[in-house]
């Protein structure tokens, strides 16, 4: 098994964050290593969809794990692996979020084809965690408190 994970503090609320994840037209505009973000139905635990890489194919995935405001799990099957992006969103005590993405690549082939992809995967993890942020806080920003 492969992984990585990053995590960054936003001010936003969960609720903002998860407007976004649920958004899959908003994807490009805060992930730079998405050309197109696709869901067959809604943010939830069986729907599938398809992640099309900046310049690449898309990539079909399956929603295995889904709870608003909490985060989500996408399963992408590969020859030999499975590339598993886990998203979560943790409250903090003084009101923000913790944003935290994981990768993990799993699967008889892991190791070898990480020697491939994983820099293409990862290496981009920290700019999209915190443009997603920004773009959170943004619109937390412009929804009315009360």
């Amino acid at each position: 098994m492969v992984d990585y994970t990053h995590s960054l503090d936003t001010t936003a609320d969960a609720a903002a964050v998860w407007a976004l994840y649920a958004d899959p037209a908003s994807w490009p505009s805060w992930d730079g290593g998405c050309e197109r973000q696709e869901l067959d139905g809604p943010l939830a635990a069986g729907t599938t969809g398809r992640f099309t890489p900046a310049g690449g194919e898309p990539l079909p995935f399956t929603v295995t794990w889904a709870q608003p405001g909490a985060g989500f799990t996408d399963e992408f099957e590969l020859p030999g692996a499975v590339l598993r992006g886990t998203h979560t969103l943790t409250p903090l005590a003084d009101g923000g979020t913790r944003i935290t993405h994981r990768m993990e690549l799993t699967g008889p082939a892991a190791d070898e084809l990480a020697q491939h992809i994983w820099a293409g995967i990862t290496d981009d993890i920290p700019l999209t965690v915190a443009a997603l942020a920004r773009a959170a806080g943004a619109v937390h920003a412009a929804v009315p408190a009360g």
